[in-house]
């Protein structure tokens, strides 16, 4: 069963599909389809076969990958409009390197790998949204990797933050769309360090807490405190 015509046009204003031709998008369509989850169901696990992609509509997925001791490690938390797991189609192997799980009541479009590469072979603007994609994923993860061995816990619970802000306001907010503890997982601290350290970031002034909404109370503040961390770290730096 094919993806219904509203939903194309939903579709069709993700980057991936909006420049393709109709005959390519019909085809990749053609084998696609919408699913959902209920909170805290499985969609894949570590070393599940990989043969098709996924890109949310609502709700959101966590990815994580599991120790021997069975200590869960996020990955990435994807949201709305966000797609997931396509890279995985370019991987020898083809097998899902972590694990993904619906964190509250999700909907996501899934993409078959094989309808998907062929179309690539025939498009040179599907080539490049995706490599532009990867791009800017890899971007990311080489930040991420940085802010995690250079960077204390304070430093990356606070661009954590500043990478979050939902408007432009004198005095910005943040809405945390994940558990701390999730959050916490993704940035490598522990649960009890993110709590302490919100804790001293509001008895300084610099935030306010309300329900799931930071109040970001001085923005500029909190970008010196990264700055003296990152000249602290890299000596030298300009």
């Amino acid at each position: 069963m094919s993806i219904s015509k509203l939903f194309q046009q939903e579709l069709r204003q993700h980057y991936l599909f909006r420049r393709l031709p109709d005959e390519a998008f019909n085809n990749i369509l053609s084998q696609s389809n919408l699913t959902s989850l209920r909170r805290n169901e499985t969609l894949f696990e570590q070393g599940d076969e990989a043969s098709r992609f996924f890109l949310v509509r609502s709700g959101q997925i966590m990815l994580f990958q599991t120790s021997p001791e069975g200590n869960e490690k996020v990955v990435d938390i994807i949201g709305p409009g966000q797609t997931f797991a396509e890279a995985v189609m370019f991987m020898e192997g083809k097998r899902f390197p972590v694990n993904a799980r619906a964190t509250g009541n999700t909907e996501l479009f899934y993409f078959d790998n094989n309808a998907f590469t062929e179309q690539l072979h025939k498009s040179n603007t599907l080539c490049f949204a995706m490599m532009a994609d990867m791009s800017t994923r890899l971007k990311g993860l080489l930040t991420e990797i940085s802010e995690l061995t250079i960077y204390n816990a304070k430093h990356r619970l606070i661009s954590y933050l500043l990478g979050h802000i939902n408007d432009l306001q004198e005095q910005p907010t943040v809405k945390l769309t994940a558990t701390k503890s999730m959050i916490a997982s993704k940035l490598s601290i522990t649960p009890e360090t993110f709590s302490r350290i919100m804790s001293k970031l509001k008895k300084e002034g610099l935030i306010t807490i309300e329900d799931e909404t930071i109040t970001l109370i001085q923005p500029d503040k909190l970008k010196e405190i990264i700055g003296e961390s990152f000249s602290k770290t890299k000596p030298g730096c300009m």
